[in-house]
């Protein structure tokens, strides 16, 4: 497609037809036929005067000639149409028809055979019109045999020449018929798109991948470089276009854009190249278009790795420092309960001694009064009845932080490089006790895990992610549908079960649903439809690549406007 290559070669060829043509010819032979072989050349001789006629056939039969005549224009051209000739001798005055006729009609049906006119005007005139019709040489009357045989040998020698370079021609014209599509098959599998720009900056020509990225363009039809690229859009000048630059310096532009295609929103690195033309002057532009979304999706991913990476191990280093203290609080508590429950015991029956000795006088009457009045203003049948409820709920609330901080240290483990047997359902549950503040305030959880479930060889830290980008982005759409709960509580249900030889993981929310005009861009990198601080679109992609890319498993849903959505993630056990 782009066309430098075709000027490269063309260059080259034409100095080795020019040298072989130089070396070849320097001293031509008397005739050769197109075939090769050394033999007599065949003449026609057209002359309306018989004498004329004879005297050329025996001036050019005795230089060893093979000679052929015919008396009028229209002879001529019924011999032509008989016989094979080498070259055509013919008066330019006849009746009835002109010799120039009979020359035209020579040339375009006879290419390869000489033309040779005789005429007896000598003026410039008849001599420009002689010419201009394409013969190899004209006498003038009377004809000497001298200038009959040089002529006729020039004209041959002429023809010759001709008749090589025409072959050369051919094959030189092969030859680049070939590189170019030798060219074009190079340029059009090569894995980055080539486009070429004109000073316009329009687009003149593009490869195969650039066509199957924009199929809206149509090859030939010439259109800005903005329906390519984005820089407004973007918020960038085009000042800083690489194209732009490229004309601008001489040199060469490079930049990263973002790119719709056919295929969606794409990350593009462009570099542009000057052509430039004989006066070292750019006449036109060559950008390649290189994809590397995945490679900046794979930098960004790796970023947030190493950010999550430092977030778990803050977070665990905070579990941990979470975990002795509460350890601390659940044995005291559990120790307070129990000596409640001594103390209790002790105070009861210093009660059942304080009434028997006031009934026997044992104990003043002042001070057994005092200390009834004592017991009355502690309250202790509501203490009796209370403080144990309050150990019970203290207790079961420092086993709720054991489990978060169990949790916390479990989703924040560092992944393992290889697969290992994981118990689905756990990592669900931790899961869902990480997230919980997501969904309490707007939705329910329901879990119906199998029983029995077998183990899955997975990469678990990568699926807690997977399962925590779905409960929270339900959790997400049951707060915009509920209106932030203010319509009731919404529901989130969890379910697994073995589907033949593999598991299935359903995540189902009552938000919504997925509107229909953005269903087929979930799973896009960097798509996402909440406002700024709540997705950056990069969760459901993320969720694809683990699912289907990582454990060869299978991601999908079901929506239905103001039902809800449902996420199915099928994993093999094999």
């Amino acid at each position: 497609m782009i066309n430098m290559s075709r000027v490269l070669f063309l260059q080259a060829n034409m100095r080795i037809l020019l040298e072989a043509v130089t070396q070849k010819y320097h001293g031509v032979s008397r005739w050769g036929n197109k075939r090769g072989r050394e033999m007599a050349a065949s003449i026609l001789i057209v002359d309306d005067e018989i004498a004329i006629r004879n005297i050329l056939s025996r001036y050019l039969t005795e230089a060893g000639y093979t000679c052929q005549t015919a008396d009028s224009v229209q002879s001529g051209k019924e011999t032509l149409a008989t016989a094979s000739f080498d070259l055509l001798l013919c008066d330019f005055k006849m009746p009835g028809q002109s010799g120039l006729e009979l020359i035209r009609h020579a040339k375009e049906h006879y290419p390869e055979m000489g033309r040779v006119m005789i005429t007896g005007y000598g003026s410039p005139s008849v001599s420009n019109e002689i010419l201009e019709i394409g013969v190899y040489g004209y006498i003038i009357k009377p004809v000497t045999k001298p200038d009959l045989l040089i002529t006729v040998e020039n004209a041959l020698r002429h023809l010759q020449l001709d008749l090589h370079m025409q072959e050369y021609r051919n094959e030189l014209e092969k030859k680049i018929a070939d590189q170019i599509e030798k060219n074009n098959t190079i340029m059009n599998n090569l894995g980055v798109g080539v486009a070429m720009f004109d000073k316009g900056l329009t687009v003149v020509e593009m490869n195969r991948k650039m066509q199957q990225w924009f199929p809206d363009i149509t090859p030939g039809v010439k259109l800005p470089c903005a329906h390519i690229c984005t820089c407004a859009r973007q918020g960038v000048s085009c000042d800083e276009c690489p194209i732009k630059e490229t004309f601008r310096t001489g040199g060469t532009g490079e930049a990263v854009r973002s790119i719709k295609t056919d295929k969606g929103e794409r990350e593009f690195r462009i570099v542009a190249s000057p052509i430039f033309d004989g006066g070292n002057q750019v006449s036109a532009g060559i950008a390649l278009y290189e994809d590397i979304t995945e490679k900046v999706l794979l930098e960004r991913d790796l970023r947030q790795a190493q950010k999550l990476e430092s977030v778990g191990q803050l977070a665990a280093g905070i579990a941990h420092e979470i975990n002795t203290p509460i350890q601390y609080l659940g044995d005291n508590i559990s120790f307070l309960k129990d000596s409640f429950a001594d103390i209790e015991s002790v105070v009861k029956s210093y009660e059942l001694f304080r009434q028997e000795a006031m009934k026997q006088g044992a104990v003043p009457d002042e001070v057994g009064s005092q200390l009834a009045k004592t017991i009355d203003e502690a309250d202790l049948e509501y203490l009796w009845e209370e403080l144990p409820k309050t150990f019970d709920q203290s207790l079961d609330g420092v086993r709720r932080v054991e489990k978060i901080v169990r949790a916390m240290k479990d989703f924040s483990h560092p992944g393992d490089e290889e697969k290992a047997p994981t118990n689905i359902n756990k990592l669900l549950e931790t899961t869902i006790t990480v997230c919980r503040n997501e969904w309490k305030y707007v939705a329910e959880m329901k879990t119906d895990f199998a029983a029995g479930l077998p183990l899955v060889s997975c990469f678990a830290a990568d699926l807690g992610q997977v399962f925590l980008n779905i409960i929270v982005n339900g959790a997400h759409a049951i707060d915009e549908f509920t209106n932030g709960g203010k319509k009731g509580l919404g529901k989130i249900t969890i379910t697994t079960c073995q589907v033949e030889d593999r598991v299935q993981i359903r995540i189902e929310d009552s938000g919504g649903g997925i509107p229909e005009n953005i269903r087929d861009r979930i799973f896009e990198p960097f798509f996402t439809t909440k406002i700024r601080g709540k997705g950056t679109g990069q969760g459901l992609a993320i969720s694809w690549r683990v699912v289907v890319d990582k454990h060869q498993g299978s991601l999908s849903f079901a929506t239905e406007k103001d039902r809800g959505t449902a996420f199915i993630i099928e994993l093999p056990l094999a």
